[in-house]
């Protein structure tokens, strides 16, 4: 879980450093590892891979975080208005019990607008920030957090590891000014994980299996360099977000998938917690707008008619074909 990017801004205009040029990683170099989708396709085809952002899987938490500390700040605010008017003072205390409110108040309004802003970054905003991987005509269009569309060509985009709190990694994308020195825009790639220090600067060296950070990247890297006919298998399920909200029933079932594979004894300590970040979860689904494209992208996306490659979810988030006849043709 690390929300850097929608709590934080990721700096720009800025030079590459000397670690995200050690950690680079090539669009045309393959890895020696099996590429893994992570639970991040909406749909694929053979025009275009479109997958959820970074902080998808984790929506909620931040409404939840937020709101109960807005709680607890109306609780704390109203407990000291109680106590300052249920002492017993003269006339001449007046004042002092002003003060009193004055200096809660304005210690309570700063946290407070900090409290609602976090809120704001997630709920009565979008419901997922979705990245388009267009292998057609090279390009990636991601939806940022304003609601433009932020495009750029697959070959010019700096892809490296960036290293998080705890351990954890993900893939970036840099678009580079011209003097392909300087980065102007920043995105990641939907998966957070660890990665093992001698896989760091493993170039074609054999990768862990479960290194899923490297392993994502692999997958995205070979649909826009092979395209999706060795990918679409493992594909089983694809979330069902397209122009939709997600059901209610998705919203507890992805959110308990963070720990699914958690400890039988750990999973049932933790579920209470869950439970409570997947009704924040629908509220922050329920207030918040669909991300829509523009025309333009629309039509660079373009689906081919009997693509035997366009998968997309059900309502239940399982992948079906778009088009069965020409999927079952040719043996997809």
């Amino acid at each position: 879980m690390n929300f850097m990017g929608l709590s934080r801004k990721y700096a720009v205009n800025r030079l590459l450093t000397k670690s995200e040029k050690d950690w680079q990683l090539r669009q045309r170099t393959r890895l020696n590892v099996e590429p893994h989708y992570q639970l991040s396709v909406i749909k694929m085809n053979s025009t275009f891979l479109e997958s959820v952002d970074k902080w998808y899987g984790w929506k909620g938490v931040m409404s939840c975080v937020a709101i109960v500390a807005i709680g607890m700040l109306g609780v704390f605010y109203c407990a000291m208005l109680f106590v300052s008017l249920a002492r017993k003072r003269g006339v001449g205390d007046v004042s002092s019990d002003l003060s009193i409110m004055l200096m809660v108040t304005l210690m309570v309004v700063p946290v407070a607008i900090i409290v609602i802003w976090t809120l704001f970054r997630e709920s009565f905003a979008y419901t997922h920030y979705p990245i388009r991987f267009n292998r057609k005509n090279r390009e990636v269009h991601v939806f940022q957090l304003n609601g433009t569309v932020l495009t750029a060509k697959w070959n010019e985009i700096f892809f490296t590891l960036g290293e998080l709190q705890y351990d954890q990694w993900e893939v970036r994308g840099h678009m580079l000014a011209p003097d392909k020195e300087t980065v102007i825009h920043t995105f990641a790639l939907s998966y957070i994980g660890s990665v093992s220090p001698e896989s760091i600067n493993s170039g074609n060296k054999k990768l862990r299996a479960d290194d899923y950070v490297h392993a994502h990247w692999e997958f995205i890297r070979r649909y826009m360099e092979d395209g999706p006919q060795n990918l679409v298998s493992q594909v089983q399920f694809c979330i069902p977000v397209d122009a939709r909200r997600e059901t209610v029933y998705l919203s507890f079932e992805r959110m308990f998938a963070n720990i699914a594979g958690a400890p039988q004894l750990l999973y049932w300590m933790e579920s209470p917690i869950f439970l409570l970040f997947s009704l924040f979860r629908i509220f922050a689904m329920r207030t918040s707008k669909l991300p829509k494209w523009t025309a333009e992208v629309e039509a660079a996306c373009a689906i081919e008619p009997d693509d035997p490659y366009a998968i997309e979810g059900t309502l239940e988030g399982d992948r079906k074909a778009v088009f069965p006849q020409a999927a079952k043709a040719a043996g997809v």
